[in-house]
């Protein structure tokens, strides 16, 4: 620019320029520099242009996935930070944004339908029941199955009231979702142990049975949550030392019923120098094997809740009028109990995954959990002897007969190609020695039963595809190929010709279920990917690859299920207890659409959660019974 040249032209033009960002203009289409952060946590610089819907839809998103209020887009700290970060944004008002929020629910469900319509495998379920804040009976229904790219997939497909916790209501309702969902192929429900829940699938069963939507006539339909069982096996054995189990939980909840204790039982930690930082937390005693983590965690504050009797004097009093307050006994009980309960705690973890198939594992936790009542029966410790017997009565009441078990806790085995008939062998002459032969032939039957009927519907599309195939024309061969071929050996050609045909024949004479059984197991290691194998070997097995797919996709537990309590626990919380059932179940379900975490389900958290929901219910009670007074 020349020296005194003016600027008056171009002040004036971008006083005018449609281009330029200013004010809330909305309508500008030009790209604009941006720097993006990728999911490596790499910066990029990128295009961007403002598009009033995107935003808008970006903001419903993190309403529903971060659990916030509908009017928190009319609060002044966001309006104003708006103003700031975007000021063409026109913020919404809290009304469209509820109704943003059923509009992508009712799009990701019928996104979610269309892709259980062309879905080649079956979906199996886990259903369970809570109850609000509002004292409203919520039943959850979560479909799980694996996809064509062989991953296993999880979606809460519903999540809605139901009037009451009888059996054939309960199967009603489950019978009316799936019509809603248009899910024809039902391969198995995953159910904890009350009455009830028998009741409805037997209802279920016999409605799917008679729509041909399960195979073998609905004979594998009911699986009993293992995490359950294992909670009841648990539970039974807690009994003698409840006393001791109770005087610690009192006080541990006296502690974390105020922060002014909290702070004041930790300062007297920091004294005590205890060598844990571990959080006390209470357990849920309905749910889970939590009370290993309650106990776990406060024997290591023993010294501690010894020192503040002296440091608050209601903590006595508190404890006096309840259970009382722990003695030394109580605390050497704690220790015993939990040395029997953490191989527990261990395989409700394994049996409770959420990012990875656990049906195989089923029957291995049915001998572990064997083999450690049976070794504590001459331990040489009466206490532990004594809750060891009493845990096996209850063990023998659901894993104690073969006969009772669902027969995919062992057909799930045989799909493991680390184990397959070998190991199911081995851990059916540990449980059941004088029949183990019995019941190896009957699985073995009943598995080329299974294979039988996969095979009449898969190798019928199989037979159109090779008809097809035929219609297309075979080229002859050259006369130069001709020639090639009338210089070759005799007898070579005769030898090769002969090979080929005993290599079909004895291939014909093997079904693929046999070859596949006949082949040397996997070996067995920590960076075994399952279902990459199945992936990469369903080509070589197509059929049994599919009966793979339907059996490893069942879940043995239904963490699935109860997990989305502790989330609908935050959804109705205080602040909107006068949400109406559609919206909580479109809040629910979209936000597990949307997140599909890969982080797996934290027990932990997830019985602190619910803890704290199941406090807040307390408290709900206490002010309705004021109320009523």
């Amino acid at each position: 620019m020349e020296t005194g040249a003016s600027t008056t032209n171009l002040n004036n033009h971008l006083k005018t320029c449609s281009k330029k960002p200013r004010g809330n203009t909305s309508d500008l289409k030009q790209a604009e520099l941006a720097f993006t952060k990728s999911r490596q946590e790499n910066v990029d610089l990128a295009t961007w242009v403002f598009n009033q819907d995107d935003i808008r839809n970006a903001l419903i998103n993190m309403i529903i996935t971060d659990e916030l209020p509908f009017n928190f887009v009319e609060g002044e700290g966001f309006k104003f930070f708006i103003s700031i970060a975007c000021p063409r944004f026109h913020l919404p008002s809290h009304w469209t944004i509820r109704k943003g929020c059923l509009d992508l629910f009712n799009s990701m469900k019928n996104t979610l339908k269309q892709s259980f319509q062309k879905e080649t495998s079956r979906i199996c379920l886990t259903t369970d029941t809570w109850t609000s804040l509002q004292r409203i009976s919520y039943m959850v229904l979560t479909a799980h199955w694996i996809d064509d790219e062989w991953k296993l997939q999880k979606r809460i497909i519903n999540f809605f009231p139901i009037s009451a916790h009888r059996g054939e209501s309960i199967g009603q309702a489950l019978e009316k979702c799936l019509r809603d969902w248009g899910i024809e192929k039902v391969f198995a429900i995953t159910v904890d142990n009350a009455s009830s829940n028998n009741v409805a699938v037997d209802y279920l069963r016999k409605k799917l049975v008679h729509r041909k939507a399960c195979v073998a006539n609905g004979k594998y339909i009911h699986m009993r949550c293992a995490a359950h069982i294992i909670n009841l096996i648990v539970q039974e054995g807690v009994k003698d030392a409840s006393i001791s189990v109770d005087r610690v939980r009192g006080a541990v909840r006296y502690i974390r019923a105020s922060p002014s204790r909290l702070f004041k039982f930790n300062h007297r930690a920091k004294e005590e120098m205890v060598g844990t930082k571990a959080h006390l937390c209470l357990d849920v005693p309905t749910r889970w094997n939590s009370t290993y983590m309650m106990l776990n965690v406060a024997e290591k504050y023993e010294c501690v809740f010894e020192a503040y009797v002296h440091d608050d004097h209601n903590f006595f009093l508190d404890l006096s009028g309840g259970y009382g307050v722990s003695t030394c006994d109580d605390w050497e009980n704690v220790r015993r109990v939990t040395k029997v309960l953490e191989p527990f705690h261990e395989l409700t973890l394994k049996v409770s995954g959420s990012l990875h198939v656990t049906s195989n594992t089923f029957f291995e936790v049915v001998t572990g959990v064997h083999c450690l009542l049976d070794g504590w029966k001459h331990c040489g410790d009466l206490d532990i002897m004594s809750m060891a017997s009493k845990m096996n009565d209850k063990y023998k009441k659901y894993w104690g007969d073969s006969k009772v078990m669902n027969l995919l806790i062992y057909l799930a085995v045989i799909f493991d190609p680390r184990r397959k008939i070998d190991f199911l062998a081995f851990g059916v002459n540990l449980l059941f020695p004088t029949i183990a032969d019995d019941i190896i032939r009957m699985v073995n039957r009943e598995l080329h039963y299974l294979f039988d009927e996969y095979s009449a519907i898969i190798e019928g599309n199989h037979h159109m595809n090779v008809e097809v195939e035929s219609n297309f024309p075979i080229r002859a061969p050259s006369s130069s190929e001709n020639e090639i071929d009338q210089v070759k050996p005799k007898i070579g050609l005769v030898m090769q010709q002969y090979m080929k045909k005993k290599q079909r024949v004895g291939l014909e004479s093997k079904s693929e279920l046999d070859r596949y059984l006949g082949e040397d197991c996997e070996n067995n290691s920590d960076s075994f990917d399952l279902l990459l194998w199945w992936k990469v070997n369903s080509p070589r097995f197509p059929i049994v690859a599919q009966m793979a797919r339907d059996v490893l996709s069942v879940p043995i537990s239904t963490v699935a299920s109860e997990s989305a309590f502790s989330t609908s626990g935050r959804v109705l919380d205080n602040f909107r207890i006068s949400l109406t059932p559609s919206m909580v179940e479109a809040l629910v379900c979209t936000q597990d659409w949307l997140r599909r975490s890969k982080d797996p389900i934290n027990l932990e958290e997830y019985v602190e959660e619910l803890q704290n929901i199941d406090d807040e219910l307390s408290v709900l009670s206490t002010v309705f019974e004021e109320d009523e007074a």
